[in-house]
């Protein structure tokens, strides 16, 4: 009875709250003021549910325009409500002049020849579409009436990429936890796709894993590059530059058009997983874009296609039912509309939703973002990193069964897994939640998923047991649905209905949103009823009995339908860490801070704690709210060193494994010579050793473990790379933070020297200032200066402690100097560096020079400082004639001799009455 009465209101509702769309189909009636006066096969519209239309089993659908009005094709029986309609509902365009392209949506059995007379773009077989350019007039003309041309559309803006910051964090998503316990799974038999521009495929994450296929972008860019970077980063860079998935192989495809790949290209490549981190301009409707790729899942049901929601949480749909409604219904583009995607939103390490991220619903309604995950910086990054996941998964899905993963079940169990974050339960922000990939992960491993398929009208049945002590039920039903029409309202096509049948009888019913268009009802919390929208259902129990049937109904199926359902629960009163593991540093990029994060069903408080030896342990947090699953240690002192953390509830003591805290190590280039190259770093407190690495073809490799704080390399011709790292090793072998991968090249230094400069100092002298990598193997440094074109020793400094000298030459020459320093080795060697030269004028005003000079030869003058007043400087031929003056500008300025004519000439330089005068000879 409750499900009846759920139906008459939703019929009530779509009848109010959608009547624009009731209203449209009025536009495509042949004749509106007479009855249907053809009786046999053609096009018509028929007011009547779907289920009844299935019912006929005569009539194929052309186009849904809400839940009571269909455009079919077939005979139509006498006695039922329709009308013949026109060729209009075909067509949806904006009636731009600017417009010169269009989709055109054809049936199987088109043929190509009537596309002569257009310039076909591209064309996309697997959906029998045809990117065309012409002039509409002439498209309406002659393609509009063809009777297997289907859908007519404009071509919307190309995609724009929706974030360009890394904030690669994978321990928010639980992805930490498969790297420590399954760190064999790792992506390396898979094989991922990213649509967009073409990353870079000599970044050092990224090296020799791209598979080349013609399908990539002209275009390199570092969005690309990030999204690749999350989903499969090696780590060679630093911990922030290790992905999901750090052995898969990947590949690109360019987003020209944002429509899917061929189906021969997917399963050609194996490619099982595609993301699409990008947008294209919003748009209430399901276009051909949805439609083609909701065609490309189906085709391919081992194919997810993973979509960020958007960016663009802050703007107001300015179309469709949604419309002028702030803070919802703003997904980026109508390919966010389809159904057996994946679509993504951010949340940050706690839980919170960003709000400039995209929320949902679709255009009709459905649930988008089904899932989050984590990134402060935009919904691409988020995106990206549960396509990783998504690999993993399909790894170890391969490795239990030998074949691909339904796409349907990868998405089953990561929303089924996911954590509920934001409001409280289902939501048009964050979906089901945010993606858990160490609980996805434990479900798939335990086999906690069913599959069946129903046909129209008829039930299938699992029996599910739970031990007496299970809580937190959740079960999850989603299923990969046909393609709707362009432009259907609403797009599902089969209805399948899910429900859970305790012992006793009692029926659980799944959770759905009130979609009416107003903020108030779509923030409304969810209810238990009948989804006639989603093709993803679920059903949550907190204090579950022991005994439930699943039942899956065809309530609307043409045909058959294949599903998936996935199911998981909690146990009562149990504890366990999430992060740190064994594995983990704390912070765990060694910058400012960490949440501790934990799994449980207990309530209460505990006390946090945490201890390098296990005897003395030091209390972070008497009174941790052990409901909110994670406590931020802010500061952790800087101890380079192994500790455990532990979790104190009651007479309970939850340890973690040990894991490190520290912080990344500081490395240098102590010298770069030609047959020698000196690697340097700053000593770690508790370290033993330190391993050095070269970067080798795809990954770090190691060089060799030392004991001292640097490493001569005799021959570097023998690394493949000139990237290095360093890492401390404390005893037992664990590893501390390592320093960040560099080139030695770049790093200023040639052999032992990054600087050699002088300084003038007013009235003092000139400074000498030798920077040097290293004073490893110095017996002295001295300091000379050049006296009649000969240097005189002014300094020497023997067996320099220091790679920062600085020396005062207290007496300079007036004007001009040049100074050196000389570098003297243990080993009898000298290396010779000149600091360049400088002017030094505390006793003579002035120096013009060269002098004598060439007709058009500039002339500098240097001057002595004469602060803020301004010296004017004036040239005298040798007839007493003034020829030239300007005012001096610094202590240093350029003299123009252009228009001077050779001879004897005299200089003044005036300064506030001071006179300053000598001879000039121009040949």
């Amino acid at each position: 009875m409750r499900g009846i009465i759920i139906g008459v209101l939703l019929i009530i509702w779509w009848s109010a709250g959608f009547s624009q769309k009731t209203e449209n189909w009025k536009a495509f009636i042949a004749s509106k003021n007479q009855a249907r006066e053809v009786i046999g096969d053609g096009v018509f519209m028929v007011e009547a549910t779907k289920s009844e239309l299935l019912e006929k089993g005569n009539l194929k659908i052309l186009r849904t325009i809400d839940q009571l009005h269909h455009i079919v094709k077939g005979t139509v029986p006498a006695a039922d409500k329709s009308w013949l309609v026109n060729d209009e509902w075909k067509l949806n365009v904006s009636g731009s002049e600017t417009i010169s392209q269009f989709y055109v949506v054809t049936s199987s059995t088109f043929n190509l020849d009537r596309l002569d007379p257009f310039d076909i773009v591209r064309s996309y077989e697997s959906t029998n579409t045809y990117l065309i350019s012409g002039e509409l007039e002439t498209i309406e003309r002659l393609l509009l009436p063809d009777p297997d041309v289907i859908h007519i559309t404009d071509k919307v803006a190309s995609p724009t990429v929706e974030s360009r910051v890394i904030d690669l964090n994978l321990n928010p998503n639980r992805v930490n936890k498969i790297h420590h316990n399954y760190p064999q799974l790792d992506g390396a038999s898979e094989i991922i796709s990213i649509q967009e521009n073409r990353f870079n495929e000599e970044d050092i994450d990224l090296l020799n894993r791209n598979v080349v296929t013609g399908l990539e972008s002209e275009t390199t860019d570092n969005h690309a590059t990030e999204m690749a970077t999350i989903i499969a980063g090696k780590g060679n860079s630093f911990i922030t530059g290790k992905g999901v998935a750090q052995d898969v192989a990947i590949t690109s495809s360019d987003f020209f058009d944002a429509m899917p790949d061929s189906d021969a290209s997917y399963s050609d490549l194996g490619v099982n997983t595609q993301n699409h981190s990008y947008g294209i301009p919003r748009e209430s409707e399901y276009g051909v874009e949805a439609r083609a790729f909701d065609i490309s899942a189906f085709n391919n049901r081992s194919l997810l296609h993973v979509f960020s929601s958007g960016n663009e949480g802050l703007e107001v749909s300015s179309d469709g039912v949604y419309q002028g409604i702030e803070g919802f219904a703003n997904l980026t583009g109508n390919i966010k509309m389809t159904k057996n995607s994946l679509v993504v939103g951010s949340t940050d390490t706690v839980g919170n939703a960003p709000s400039f991220v995209s929320k949902g619903p679709t255009y009709d309604g459905r649930v988008k973002p089904e899932v989050v995950a984590y990134s402060v910086v935009g919904s691409s990054n988020s995106a990206a990193l549960v396509s990783g996941i998504a690999v993993l998964l399909q790894q170890q899905y391969r490795e239990d069964n030998g074949t691909d993963m339904p796409s349907a079940l990868v998405k089953a169990i990561l929303i089924n897994s996911a954590d509920d974050v934001g409001p409280s339960g289902l939501d048009f922000l964050t979906g089901y939640g945010n993606v858990n990939a160490w609980r996805s992960l434990e479900s798939l491993r335990n086999v906690q998923y069913f599959e069946g398929s129903v046909t129209n009208g008829n039930t299938e049945s699992f029996n599910l047991n739970l031990p007496v002590d299970a809580v937190n039920l959740k079960v999850t039903l989603v299923w990969t649905d046909p393609a709707a029409n362009v432009n259907d309202f609403p797009a599902l096509v089969n209805d399948l209905d899910l429900r859970l049948i305790d012992g006793g009888l009692a029926t659980t019913l799944p959770w759905v949103l009130d979609h009416s268009p107003s903020v108030s009802d779509l923030s409304k919390p969810a209810v238990r009823g009948i989804d006639d929208l989603n093709n993803v259902e679920q059903v949550t129990i907190s204090n579950p009995d022991t005994d439930y049937t699943i039942e899956v109904k065809g309530s609307a199926v043409a045909g058959s339908q294949d599903f998936y359902i996935a199911w998981q629960y909690d146990i009562a009163d149990t504890f366990e860490w999430d992060y740190p593991t064994g594995s983990d540093n704390m912070p765990y990029n060694g910058e400012t801070g960490s949440y501790f994060r934990w799994s449980t069903t207990k309530t209460g408080t505990g006390e946090l704690a945490y201890s390098e030896d296990e005897a003395n342990w030091i209390v972070l947090d008497s009174n941790v709210d052990l409901t909110k699953g994670l406590w931020r240690w802010n500061n952790p002192p800087q101890i380079s060193n192994a500790v455990k953390a532990r979790m104190t509830i009651g007479a309970e003591i939850h340890e973690t494994d040990f894991f490190t805290v520290s912080e990344p190590l500081s490395a240098s280039v102590g010298f770069n010579c030609a047959d020698s190259l000196m690697l340097r770093w700053n000593p770690s407190p508790n370290a033993i050793n330190y391993t050095v690495f070269s970067l080798g073809v795809e990954e770090l490799e190691m060089v060799t473990t030392v004991s001292d704080t640097f490493l001569v390399l005799p021959d570097t011709s023998v690394f493949s790379s000139r990237k290095f790292s360093i890492q401390p090793n404390l005893p037992g072998g664990k590893g501390l933070l390592p320093a960040p991968t560099f080139d030695y090249t770049l790093q200023g230094v040639d052999c032992y020297v990054f600087s050699f400069f002088q300084t003038v100092a007013l009235d003092t002298g000139i400074y000498l200032n030798l920077r040097l990598g290293t004073s490893y193997g110095m017996e002295e440094v001295i300091f000379e200066r050049n006296e009649l074109d000969s240097f005189t020793t002014i300094e020497t400094i023997s067996s320099p402690d220091s790679e920062e000298i600085t020396f005062l030459d207290v007496d300079p020459n007036q004007g001009y100097n040049e100074h050196r320093a000389i570098i003297r080795f243990e080993n009898g060697e000298d290396l010779i560096l000149s600091a360049g030269s400088a002017y030094y004028m505390t006793e003579i005003p002035l120096r013009i020079f060269p002098n004598p000079a060439t007709v058009g030869e500039s002339l500098s003058i240097i001057t002595r400082s004469f602060e803020d007043r301004t010296p004017i400087l004036e040239l005298i031929d040798d007839r007493g004639a003034l020829v030239h003056k300007q005012e001096i500008q610094g202590t240093q300025d350029i003299v123009p001799t252009v228009r001077l004519k050779p001879g004897v000439y005299f200089y003044r330089l005036y300064v506030d009455g001071e006179v300053f005068t000598g001879r000039l000879l121009i040949r």
